[in-house]
């Protein structure tokens, strides 16, 4: 009964909307049917005013947590709680008298983070809390430098402040990771919206957006030991490499992959050569094989993160050009590597000054024109600089 009463609490104090009455109360329109025809904050002040905005603000803001405190003075136990004050940004979305077509619900998430993120994250000891903050705020930089988009900055630091949040504090993370799951579901949906990220046309999205799936390789390598892990890669690219070699040798089949499935499997690049998925598999397995696991978890996983934010921010934002790359997919790059460093560093994985400097050596290694292939050689220029480092260190 108290679950209940919790959500129901939650959903209609989110779905009080005083964008939509503050609107129709000063102009006689529906704020949905205006603007950006959503009841936010940011399209009241563009069509409203000021003060009408910063009214709608601190109440969306404050909805979550007034639905928390609430179900707490009920003396509810704290997980029902938060269910109250998640349901508040069902209700913000889906309010029952508008034909359930509310808000984004953003302001309402952002309002239930950032008091999870003063109750919970704040707890940590300073120095970590700080370096945390350090490297978050370096991600923000960077990439909306790059790109001038909060959305796609979002993209990546969400993402990456989840996952520090659950290394840090995983018996509580959930209380600061649901909420930014919210946030990064709301900005996917505005970069689909707004098509804030495009692709050239010889490029496959499934492929760029699948990358971090890559990772579930580097953890079952990680879980199944080295003997097994290198058996089931070499199986891998026997497959991959077949497909290849009769795609590539046989004028019948490249015309299918490349001309008549409808699926595109292939760039139009690759019509003349292996594949990248090929070269990927070759590169983590040549990883593994050279490498102790700490150092070819690290090299691979500059080689996933550092790939794709150099794809989404170069051929997106990128004006500048350095060599056959860009500035600013450069940085990208540079910075979700550094990330990757910190992230694997906390994990006890690499010490912090190895994996910086392989996060260095992969970046020059991915914006220089080398004759090898991006997939082979940045994951193995930087295994080989943080063994050659890790070996100084040891003496």
């Amino acid at each position: 009964m108290g679950t209940i009463v919790a959500i129901l609490l939650g959903y209609l104090l989110g779905s009080f909307l005083p964008a939509y009455f503050i609107t129709r109360t000063l102009l006689g329109v529906d704020i949905r049917e205006i603007g950006t025809k959503h009841a936010g904050t940011t399209n009241v002040y563009r069509n409203v005013g000021l003060w009408p905005a910063l009214l709608t603000a601190l109440y969306d803001t404050s909805k979550g947590i007034l639905a928390f405190k609430l179900a707490s003075i009920l003396d509810l136990p704290e997980q029902i709680c938060f269910v109250s004050a998640m349901a508040s940004v069902a209700g913000h979305v889906f309010p029952f008298y508008l034909q359930f077509r509310g808000g984004r619900g953003a302001a309402t998430t952002v309002g239930i983070l950032l008091y999870f993120l003063w109750t919970e994250w704040l707890k940590l000891p300073f120095s970590t809390l700080l370096s945390d903050l350090s490297i978050l705020a370096l991600i923000v930089l960077v990439l909306f430098l790059t790109s001038r988009r909060g959305d796609v900055v979002g993209l990546f630091v969400l993402p990456a402040l989840a996952l520090l949040v659950m290394l840090r504090m995983p018996d509580r993370s959930h209380f600061i990771v649901l909420p930014v799951l919210v946030l990064l579901t709301i900005n996917l949906y505005n970069i689909i919206s707004w098509r804030l990220i495009k692709f050239r046309e010889d490029i496959r999205p499934w492929r760029v957006l699948i990358r971090p799936a890559a990772f579930l390789l580097l953890v079952l390598g990680y879980h199944i030991g080295k003997t097994s892990f290198m058996f089931l890669m070499s199986v891998l690219i026997a497959i991959f490499l077949v497909l290849d070699l009769v795609r590539l040798s046989h004028r019948r089949v490249e015309r299918f992959f490349h001309d008549e499935f409808k699926f595109k499997m292939f760039k139009e690049a690759e019509r003349k050569r292996l594949s990248s998925m090929t070269l990927f598999l070759l590169g983590v397995t040549l990883s593994y094989l050279f490498f102790e696991n700490d150092l070819a978890i690290a090299a691979c996983s500059f080689l996933i993160l550092g790939d794709l934010a150099a794809k989404i921010i170069g051929m997106n934002f990128g004006k500048r050009k350095l060599f056959q790359k860009t500035v600013e997919g450069t940085l990208a790059h540079l910075v979700l590597c550094i990330y990757t460093a910190y992230v694997l560093h906390v994990m006890n994985f690499v010490p912090l000054g190895v994996g910086m400097l392989g996060a260095i050596a992969a970046t020059i290694c991915e914006v220089l024109p080398l004759a090898i292939n991006d997939n082979v050689s940045v994951p193995l220029f930087s295994g080989i600089v943080m063994k050659v480092v890790k070996g100084v260190i040891r003496g």
